[in-house]
């Protein structure tokens, strides 16, 4: 994901290898505000880019 110019987040879609998390959209790395240790799931896109947008907020 990119704000205001700047590659802020890389998100990878989950495979069916992944069981019942598949579809899920998962947090690769985050850069600056965006980096989380934890390494977030998400259900889809949408909440995803909720929560970057919050993590700059």
């Amino acid at each position: 994901m990119f704000h205001e110019g700047f590659l802020v987040a890389v998100l990878v879609r989950l495979s069916k290898i992944h069981g019942e998390k598949v579809g899920m959209w998962f947090l690769e790395v985050g850069f600056g505000r965006v980096h989380d240790p934890a390494l977030p799931l998400f259900i889809d896109l949408a909440e995803a880019q909720d929560w970057v947008v919050g993590q700059l907020a």
